[in-house]
């Protein structure tokens, strides 16, 4: 069948009309008419698999990866960079219309300068002998050599876990048995090697394999059938260099120019006495707001995350700054009857969102300012508009965290009504 692509969907896919009823074709863009042989039909919307573009859009690149269209890793390769933005753009504001009720007007979209190898972290799920990324809405990972999202280092990482599995005949999990589930890697100071595995087997002998001048190696040991995909237990098994001081647990962004623009920016936000970080992770943007405020309680429910923020602002002399080992649904009322409303609270949540209870705790405390920095647009906006009654968003900000896919990060910056 042939299709008029009128719009981007919220998966990257193009979405077209049959007679009122959405179609939705992955590959497709707007503007674009294409041959389409539908594989899903509901009665609100229709599926269907892309057989040919007869007339491209000028918005149409070639994608650089070759694994592109089969690996769900990015979605939007085939899309110039600039269109990218806008969709982003458009997306956040149409979310927050849609299930918040607001209308947001996006005031800056803050582009990436890398828009490929800006990754500083990797997660590589191993089944069988393959390495890489699942196929979109699969469990079927597709075997790669290189990821352009990643780092140059990344094509190391994964030859030389290759090379060991084979000398040491170790598989990948499949879910019912195997030895390695994922290879996790973080590149900050140094480089932060993370093997998941299904049980505790000898890994050690990785070391020999790898040829990073910096470098740690840790075991990660889950025994869960589910996917999830680290455990409770790490162990350090040694490395070469440099030690990267940080945990392997610890969040951090995975976008250092982005990660340094947002953080800026919601630093410059910061008034009052004292400020909450709820989410606050390792602690990165509590330490430099404990330069704006009296005091600064940092909560998060990692305990790693937690202790190396700790021996952080021990390190760098930084008195002004609490942190608090927690979930925040629990903590936030607590210390919230311990400061004043001259405050500013600071959310970075998973992509879950924050919890309803914190929100209401945080509008029983009626701070000035809240500032929400997000990566899930749905999610915001739900929480945007349990705050409505209280508090107005008077900035909002897009930042391109992660280009060639249809994430993005947001800060929404309210005032007390």
């Amino acid at each position: 069948m042939k299709y008029i692509v009128e719009k981007l969907g919220a998966f990257g896919e193009g979405v077209a009309r049959d007679n009122g009823k959405a179609v939705f074709i992955k590959g497709a863009l707007p503007g674009e008419t294409v041959e389409a042989k539908p594989t899903l039909e509901k009665k609100t919307f229709t599926v269907a698999k892309l057989i040919k573009v007869i007339e491209a859009s000028p918005n149409r690149i070639k994608p650089k990866c070759a694994y592109f269209g089969v690996c769900g890793g990015c979605s939007l390769q085939h899309l110039k960079y600039e269109a990218q933005l806008e969709l982003k753009k458009q997306t956040v504001e149409e979310t927050i219309q849609k299930i918040g009720g607001l209308n947001v007007a996006i005031s800056e979209v803050v582009a990436s300068q890398k828009i490929f190898g800006y990754r500083n972290k990797l997660s590589f799920p191993v089944r069988g002998s393959k390495i890489g990324l699942y196929e979109e809405n699969s469990h079927n990972v597709v075997d790669i050599d290189n990821c352009l999202l990643q780092r140059e280092w990344n094509v190391k990482l994964i030859k030389a876990l290759r090379a060991f599995m084979k000398d040491f005949n170790l598989r990948g999990y499949d879910e019912k048995r195997g030895d390695i589930r994922h290879i996790v890697a973080r590149e900050k100071d140094s480089l932060c090697i993370t093997l998941v595995t299904s049980s505790k087997i000898k890994i050690d002998k990785l070391i020999d394999y790898l040829s990073f001048e910096d470098f740690a190696l840790y075991q990660n040991v889950n025994t869960k059938n589910n996917n999830v995909i680290l455990g409770d237990e790490f162990c350090l098994l040694g490395g070469k260099g440099k030690f990267p001081d940080f945990h392997p647990a610890s969040f951090y962004q995975v976008n250092d120019e982005i990660e340094s623009r947002l953080y800026r920016d919601v630093l410059n936000e910061v008034e009052g006495r004292a400020v909450i970080d709820a989410y606050c992770g390792a602690g990165n943007l509590s330490l430099m707001m404990a330069k704006r405020a009296d005091v600064v309680y940092g909560v998060e429910i990692c305990k790693q995350a937690v202790d190396e923020a700790i021996e952080r602002a021990n390190r760098m002399h930084i008195y002004n700054a609490e942190f608090v080992c927690g979930d925040c649904k629990d903590e936030l009322p607590r210390l919230t009857k311990r400061i004043s409303g001259d405050a500013t609270v600071v959310f970075d949540p998973p992509r879950k969102g924050v919890d309803e209870s914190v929100l209401l705790a945080v509008r029983e405390l009626a701070p000035k300012k809240l500032v929400y920095v997000s990566c899930n647009p749905a999610t915001l906006a739900r929480d945007l508009k349990i705050l409505s009654d209280d508090y107005s968003v008077e900035k909002a900000i897009v930042y391109d965290m992660f280009p060639q896919t249809v994430w993005e990060e947001v800060m929404t910056v309210l005032y007390r009504k």
